[in-house]
């Protein structure tokens, strides 16, 4: 069985966007249904090369995702197909509305197909009842019968509690179970509020009908600061695919560029203790993967599996085998004296990285006083 080395999250910093959904920051802004390309400055075939398992120590995990729809990015069909090519695993984020594109990409060998996994966003309020739904459901279904893996995710928020039975019927009829849920947050404010008018008690409540284990581990890991060591860093990326600016995690500064030097060995340093984040919102993933090996959470399996009526199996193939693991089994732990280390150059390592992306400084500076002020909130209300 392959062992999965890391986990790679890969940005994809374009708004083009089909839906416009109330509680999604991008499609408040002006333009967000515009074709507006911005410049990638690599060829495909050369991000394939930046990601090739020499460089990155094995097979990865590597998810794609865009600020606005995936599937409008225009070259993501070269670019999962080089990965699968590669022999990682791939991860699409997707409202599942594009066919054109979906198609092209179902039409890879089987043996490609098996290590490709869907997520489909459920924007049930803003397709139900409309044509886009029968085409949504529709595509749902076409992945379902191919080789491939997915999941349903839906984004609960307040306006559609009342619908939960219809939305959960819904998903039963096409998809053969329940949706699983996230846990929307308020990123105007600088807690990462929940994105709720309800208390948190009735909110837990409310969603909870749907025992989804992604609900359960993003409410249990949800406004809890993390100070366990966390091997985010070492075991996991996150990288712009415009530029190649790579980064530890999310919320901190780009340290190194991973496409300029392709003869340049990639830096895996881990956070360990310094996460300035107030609680790991991506923990579905990262914690489900296992970057903090204290944590005793579901695999990442658990969070995206549903079994469906007929015994079949959302996760299935190369991706069952692959999201039953856990990144702690697969890569070396520090021991305490490493860790001690990692702790006191941290600062040194981070100050130094600062002259690497002062572009980027300035703008988490800037949305850090808008937070402070409360300018960000207006701005993203416009």
């Amino acid at each position: 069985m392959n062992k999965m080395n890391k986990l790679i999250l890969c940005y994809i910093p374009t708004n083009l966007c089909n839906l416009k959904c109330e509680y999604c920051l991008v499609s408040q802004v002006d333009g967000w249904h515009e074709r507006k390309d911005i410049e990638f400055k690599y060829p495909i075939e050369h991000m394939i090369k930046a990601f090739s398992k020499e460089r990155l120590g094995g097979e990865c995990f590597i998810n794609l995702t865009a600020q606005g729809e995936t599937l409008l990015y225009k070259d993501i069909v070269a670019l999962t197909k080089g990965l699968l090519e590669e022999g990682h695993s791939v991860e699409i984020i997707t409202n599942a509305t594009v066919t054109k594109r979906l198609d092209e990409i179902l039409s890879f060998p089987e043996e490609l197909l098996t290590n490709l996994f869907f997520k489909c966003s459920y924007h049930y309020e803003q397709i139900k009842d409309k044509k886009i739904e029968g085409i949504y459901w529709s595509n749902v279904k076409k992945i379902k019968e191919s080789p491939c893996s997915f999941t349903i995710e839906l984004m609960p928020y307040d306006k559609i509690a009342s619908s939960i039975p219809d939305l959960c019927e819904r998903c039963k009829k096409n998809a053969g179970a329940v949706c699983h849920a996230t846990v929307g947050r308020d990123d105007a404010t600088n807690g990462k509020n929940l994105l709720t008018k309800m208390s948190k008690d009735e909110y837990v409540n409310t969603w909870s009908v749907l025992k989804s284990d992604m609900f359960k581990l993003k409410m249990d890991l949800f406004g809890k600061k993390r100070k366990e060591f966390c091997y985010a860093g070492a075991w996991s990326l996150l990288v712009d695919l415009s530029s190649g600016e790579a980064s530890q995690c999310y919320g901190r500064m780009n340290t190194q560029n991973i496409f300029k030097n392709l003869n340049k060995p990639i830096q895996f340093r881990p956070v360990g203790y310094s996460c300035m984040q107030p609680f790991c919102f991506n923990g579905h993933a990262h914690i489900a993967w296992g970057m903090i090996p204290e944590y005793n959470s579901p695999s990442y399996y658990n969070v995206r599996n549903r079994v469906c009526d007929d015994g079949t199996n959302w996760v299935k193939g190369g991706c069952e085998k692959l999201f039953k693991q856990k990144l702690y089994d697969n890569n070396r732990q520090y021991n305490r004296f490493e860790k001690f280390i990692n702790t006191i150059t941290n600062p040194f390592f981070l100050f130094v990285k600062l002259f690497h992306d002062i572009p980027g400084v300035k703008r988490k500076a800037r949305k850090l006083y808008k937070l402070l002020t409360g300018k960000f909130k207006q701005n993203s209300s416009k």
